[in-house]
């Protein structure tokens, strides 16, 4: 895991498809890829707060851990 600011455009995209993992996730679009998005100690499947930044361009800080990335603290929404 690397911590680290990331800065991106929040949505709503399939996530592992054709696996067990399947599901519609919360994810973060920046110009280094995407990663699916989670809060520290939040739920990784459904998380309210992250369902109310979709649509939104936010920069957070937080730890990449594979193919997510997990917010500790937004430092900028808009």
């Amino acid at each position: 895991m690397s911590r680290r600011v990331v800065k991106g455009t929040v949505a709503r995209r399939p996530y592992a498809v054709g696996s067990k993992s399947e599901h519609e996730a919360v994810v973060l679009i920046t110009d280094e890829g995407e990663f699916r998005l989670q809060r520290k100690g939040g739920n990784p499947f459904h998380d309210p707060s992250l369902e109310k930044l979709i649509g939104k361009e936010i920069e957070a800080e937080g730890l990449v851990a594979g193919p997510s990335f997990i917010i500790e603290r937004e430092i900028d929404e808009s």
